[in-house]
């Protein structure tokens, strides 16, 4: 890989700076939440939309809540929870957030927090929905049920074979298919921090094993894609097209100082933004679609079906498994 100064460039005219030039910054900015943002609605929508396909409308709604919730904690609840803390405790004691050692306390608190709610809160509150939604979609078709029953017992078998002579054509299902819906300074460091607490919290919740394998499986296999596989696309695709990258250094001197900019400085600006911009759909294509086909697949070989774990009589049909 070559990343490319081009202080010594005097046989390029001076050309505008690329409107590249701005959103490429964002990648190189740490604090900046955009990259880690695309990733996460990717992700989110990918594997929502992976779990409707294999367990259903239950488990979509899960997978929506734990996805989504989770991108927000680590994107904003942990800097929001240092604020809350270091505003109260400078009501207590005047400007004690100021102190080095303070600071330091109210952030490992803040990623404790931020990772217990996501370990192990969370997937209560999944599970808790799961389980209403089950109950609602029982009480309805009980409902159904009964409803049926009495109407049966009240007709006469003459009646009946007039209303299903006529009825016949018109007569639905649906109704007994219905599922009820339900609804700091670092990101990567922040995500780093906080996967060892938010995978043991997931594991120690699963429902039964085989989801806390599945779980266990997911997360780990997406450490990487969230925190290397985007620089690392860009490092070795520099390198195998033998390309030039503008540097960080570089970048901030144009954005500065934008009637300096060569055309070597826009080549290597457009080159390194496409770079990027690959590598995160490459990233997000691994964590929202390539993962959940094989975290599926590894529920099929371990209980031979598909059924969602939240199921109301998974237990009962994988009794003998677990």
């Amino acid at each position: 890989m070559k990343i490319s100064n081009n202080n010594n460039n005097i046989n390029f005219k001076s050309a505008n700076l690329s409107k590249l030039a701005q959103p490429l910054s964002v990648f190189y900015d740490k604090n900046s939440v955009i990259p880690t943002l695309l990733i996460e609605t990717g992700v989110t929508l990918g594997r929502t939309h992976q779990a409707y396909k294999t367990g259903g409308k239950k488990e979509a709604i899960e997978r929506f809540v734990e996805q989504g919730v989770s991108a927000v904690v680590w994107l904003w609840g942990v800097q929001l929870t240092n604020k809350v803390i270091t505003s109260v405790a400078d009501l207590f004691k005047n400007n004690i957030s100021k102190n080095e050692n303070f600071k330091a306390g109210t952030m490992l608190a803040s990623l404790g927090i931020a990772t217990f709610f996501i370990g192990f809160i969370l997937p209560k509150i999944n599970h808790f929905i799961s389980k209403k939604i089950m109950e609602k979609s029982k009480n309805k078709e009980n409902k159904e049920n009964k409803k049926a029953n009495n109407s049966l017992n009240i007709i006469s078998m003459e009646e009946y074979k007039k209303q299903t002579k006529k009825e016949s054509k018109n007569i639905s299902f649906s109704s007994l298919a219905s599922v009820a819906s339900a609804f700091e300074n670092n990101n990567t460091l922040r995500l780093l921090v906080t996967d060892t607490g938010v995978i043991a919290g997931r594991y120690k919740n699963g429902r039964n094993k085989y989801e806390k394998i599945e779980g266990l499986f997911r997360d780990i296999a997406s450490i990487y894609f969230y925190l290397r596989a985007t620089n690392d696309f860009v490092k070795l695709s520099s390198k195998l097209l033998n390309t030039d990258l503008i540097s960080k250094e570089k970048l901030q001197e144009l954005l500065k100082n934008p009637n300096i900019a060569t055309k070597a400085d826009n080549k290597a600006i457009r080159t390194t933004f496409g770079l990027y911009a690959a590598g995160t759909a490459l990233s997000t294509f691994a964590l929202g679609i390539l993962i959940p086909k094989v975290q599926y697949l590894l529920r099929k070989k371990l209980t031979n079906s598909n059924q969602f774990p939240g199921d109301d009589g998974y237990k009962a049909n994988n009794q003998k498994n677990i």
